[in-house]
């Protein structure tokens, strides 16, 4: 071999002492990250864990690089319920430590946890590559393949784990494993194979009962419970395990031990927080004072603590001392979203929307992954009627937390009222298998399953309600409902009248038999009704609406006018009464009184499209094209997919032979959303007519003519279009009909110029 030039020696002697200056001071560096490091140790040992955290803060600050403290941090902060802390030094020490195995367990479980799946499937490869063997690296893997649903891998995986070594834990991830892929022996097969691995493991044991619960086993679910207690009678997993299952079998005063016991050994203001929550879920609000108010003497928690306190008043309606605290919380600490909550809880409950929504906004602002903010958010907009915003606020809860079923429950019910079917059934569905005793996410189920016309399913889900709540007066409406949509107007009228029987102040069922006496014209019996009802509460905003719009409709507008007048004086956000009296304004032909109600109506849902949508109809048909065409450009502007606004300016883009490309996209837009509307066919026919392109114009308008038979104008378009793709016997046929059904309609003059020229 050559030997090197002494030029070359000179170099690598010059990196070489580079680098051991480098390495000198990397020396220094890290001595003094050790130093910080081995006194955050000394304070861990004394229990002293905020002291801890600072000084092992201080060793990475001095040492970046230094991976043990970076370590530690992540512990701490887990114990602390930190998990995004926790996640960023888990990994940052594994990138530091490529080739440590365990390094990488930890960063991938946490990646696992933040349901960053693809990620902790990457950290395990790493650690089976540093250790091929290393079987907590493969059970890592297996539940990152089970993140990315691949059922098939991750039980070979996790099989080859339990190979190597038979562990109580892998036991139970196989259950769970086969669970999920509906291999029910088999999953209960391997969780009672973990407790037989390892009799004395307290995690098994509850993973038994967790398994056996939700198989419907719920003695043997209970018996696993208490043998896990059994084994440790401080152990937190079984003591959690056992309260929830009290609290869902509706034994909530058997769950109090449990919740002390969880308070009590971890000592955590969380477990305090919760023990305080069921008390005032057991209605035991003196006790949960009692738990907040030795919770609130740390400085620390007081803030928390005083603003639980400010709940419980206003619970138990005592609503100047709720404010009074819960203003005094915000005062000391504004960017506190806990107390901005509880105070948008009492202002919504109060009806005051604008100031409810500021403290919501408010909430998320200071802390976006706060659940209880954005759940305050979506019942504000929802209240709001502002549907958008409240399905987008109800869906960060459920990306944030998606066990929450009271916001899967209240999404389903937004998406009703948004006529999103499909989602709501299926949203309902999830909550009601995640509480089959929750009556609400039931009925959702219910009512949207009559909405999709699904009545087979619908009555099923409507037998086992009333079997299992014949007193609740909601499950006795939908009864009712069920029995309208199937036409029995007898049955239908029987529920209505049990559930009003239950509760005479309900409006649903009162709505229902007014609506059935009116379509059997029967009005003087429907006002007859309401009027019994509004001598019992008259002041009840909705049955005054109600009043009003029944009294309009059997002959008596001004009478009619009156009662939504007042329904609006009580309640200023009643949505229903401001669009009844705008109508009513526009059956007399008062356009301007209409169009003044609706803007009203508008201003108090800014996210609605309904509203204003019907103010910019009226201008147009007051032959006010420019205040309408501003008016439909400014709510498809703010949303693109209110269908009536974008085919009615489509359609006047169209009719002047202006911005022909825009008129396309609105119209398609249109077509999107209300793919079976006839006059939506229409409107895009219209556009592509106007755009030469006839062909594209004849499958939509035979689609309308098929709908509306009687449309002169479809027939009159169609023969356009026919005209246009030369099948002239085609065109002078719906020409002809066109002319037929009607030989005044807007257009006549030109089908029958067309006509003459067809000859």
């Amino acid at each position: 071999m050559r030997s090197p030039s002494w030029k070359r020696l000179a170099s690598v002697a010059a990196v070489a002492a580079v680098a051991a200056l480098m390495a000198g001071a990397a020396a220094g560096c890290s001595r003094s990250a050790q130093n910080y490091f081995e006194r955050g140790n000394a304070r861990l040992e004394k229990g002293d864990t905020a002291a801890a955290v600072l000084e092992y803060r201080n060793a990475v600050q001095k040492d970046p690089k230094f991976a043990p403290a970076r370590q530690k941090l992540a512990d701490l902060y887990l114990q602390q319920g930190d998990a995004a802390g926790a996640l960023a030094e888990a990994v940052r020490a594994a990138d530091l430590l490529p080739d440590d195995a365990a390094a990488q367990v930890k960063a991938g479980s946490l990646l696992l946890l933040a349901r960053r799946a693809e990620d902790a499937k990457a950290r395990a490869d790493k650690a089976l590559a540093a250790d091929p063997k290393n079987v907590d690296a493969m059970v890592l893997r297996a539940n990152a393949l089970a993140g990315l649903t691949d059922l098939d891998g991750a039980l070979k995986e996790l099989q080859e784990a339990l190979r190597m070594e038979p562990r109580s834990s892998f036991q139970s991830n196989l259950g769970a494993l086969q669970m999920a892929k509906g291999n029910v022996a088999e999953a209960e097969a391997s969780f009672r194979q973990a407790v037989a691995t390892d009799p004395k493991s307290v995690p098994a044991q509850v993973a038994l009962g967790q398994f056996l619960w939700s198989a419907g086993k719920r003695e043997e679910a209970e018996g696993a419970f208490k043998a896990a207690l059994a084994l440790e009678p401080a152990n937190l997993l079984a003591n959690r395990a056992l309260a929830t299952f009290c609290i869902a079998s509706n034994r909530a005063p058997e769950a109090e031990p449990y919740f002390k016991k969880i308070a009590e050994v971890s000592g955590t203001a969380d477990a305090k927080l919760s023990l305080a929550d069921y008390y005032v879920r057991t209605r035991r609000p003196a006790d949960a004072v009692s738990v907040l108010e030795e919770l609130g003497k740390d400085a620390r928690y007081w803030a928390l603590a005083r603003a639980g306190i400010a709940d419980i008043y206003h619970s138990e309606g005592k609503n100047a001392e709720a404010y009074k605290a819960v203003d005094e919380v915000i005062a000391k600490h504004p960017s506190l979203a806990a107390a901005r909550v509880v105070r948008g809880r009492l202002l919504l409950a109060d009806g005051r929307l604008d100031e409810a929504l500021a403290d919501g906004q408010e909430a998320v602002k200071v802390d976006p992954q706060n659940v209880a903010a954005h759940y305050l958010l979506g019942t504000v907009y929802e209240a709001r009627r502002d549907l958008e915003n409240a399905a987008r606020s109800f869906g960060e809860v459920l990306r944030l937390n998606p066990r929450a079923t009271a916001a899967q429950t209240r999404l389903a019910m937004v998406q009703m009222q948004r006529n999103e079917l499909p989602a709501a059934s299926q949203l309902a569905e999830q909550a009601a298998a995640a509480q089959p005793g929750n009556v609400v996410a039931q009925l959702v189920l219910a009512r949207s399953l009559v909405a999709r016309g699904e009545l087979a399913r619908a009555a099923e889900a409507t037998q086992d309600l009333l079997k299992r709540f014949p007193q609740v007066p909601a499950v006795q409406t939908q009864a009712g409902m069920l029995a309208l949509a199937k036409g029995d107007r007898a049955a239908a009228r029987a529920a209505f009248e049990k559930a009003l029987s239950l509760d005479d102040t309900g409006v649903e069922a009162l709505q229902a038999l007014v609506g059935l006496d009116l379509q059997e014209k029967k009005a003087p019996a429907a006002r007859a009704r309401l009027e019994q009802r509004l001598a019992k509460t008259p002041d009840a905003s909705p049955v005054l609406a109600l009043a009003g719009r029944t009294w309009a409709a059997t002959g008596d507008p001004a009478k009619g006018e009156a009662y939504l007048r007042r329904a609006i004086e009580i309640d200023a956000s009643n949505l229903e009464a401001y669009s009844a009296l705008g109508s009513l304004y526009l059956s007399q032909q008062k356009p301007d009184q209409a169009i003044a109600e609706f803007d009203k109506l508008a201003a108090l849902q800014p996210g609605s499209v309904g509203a204003p949508t019907m103010a910019a109809m009226i201008l147009q048909g007051q032959g006010k094209e420019a205040e309408a065409r501003a008016r439909y450009e400014r709510i498809v502007e703010a949303n693109p997919r209110a269908a009536a606004a974008a085919n009615n300016l489509a359609w006047m883009y169209a009719s002047r032979g202006e911005q022909l490309d825009k008129a396309l996209q609105l119209a398609q837009a249109a077509k999107a959303e209300l793919p079976d509307n006839p006059q939506v066919s229409d409107t895009l026919a219209f556009v592509y007519l106007k755009k030469d392109l006839p062909s594209l114009a004849v499958p939509l308008l035979r689609q309308a003519v098929e709908k509306e038979p009687s449309n002169a104008g479809f027939h009159y378009r169609l023969g356009l279009a026919y005209a246009g793709t030369g099948e002239k016997a085609l065109a002078r046929q719906e020409l002809e009909r066109a002319l037929s059904l009607r030989p005044d309609f807007d257009g006549a003059a030109d089908a029958r110029a067309l006509l003459g020229k067809l000859q």
